[in-house]
């Protein structure tokens, strides 16, 4: 859950800019995307994640969190791709223990959970051909 005063913390916000953690999560944020256009319910996406739909208010088309430790949450923020961009998937991070969880800790957690995600775009979509790493979570 985005909480109350809205902050929403990158990797690189939390462990500093030369963060390695933020650019492993972007890279694999980066392959998970594309496959995320065939949500067509995301509620019923945050519900199998066993999180919660957002808006925080980032021009994203949707958002989902989950609370992962108590005082810990993980936001994922998509974009659509367009004529212009390819889709986008960002994970943010919130909670008033957030700082207290290392990067490389927050950086498997964030992975896993965009697995999941792709879990659920294989199991609402059966018989679509969807990308590759669809098949390989």
């Amino acid at each position: 859950m985005v909480e109350k005063d809205g902050r929403l913390l990158s990797l690189a916000d939390i462990e500093g800019k030369t963060s390695p953690h933020q650019l492993q999560v972007k890279g694999a944020l980066k392959m998970r995307a594309a496959p995320l256009e065939y949500v067509k319910d995301v509620e019923a996406l945050a519900a199998f994640l066993g999180g919660s739909l957002e808006r925080p208010g980032l021009g994203e088309d949707w958002a989902v969190s989950k609370e992962v430790f108590p005082g810990i949450s993980v936001c994922f923020v998509f974009n659509r791709s367009d004529d212009e961009f390819p889709a986008r998937l960002r994970a943010l991070y919130s909670g008033d223990k957030i700082r207290m969880i290392k990067g490389d800790e927050l950086a498997t957690i964030t992975i896993s959970l965009a697995n999941q995600l792709l879990r659920y775009v294989r199991e609402a979509n059966p018989s679509v051909k969807l990308p590759d790493v669809c098949y390989k979570v």
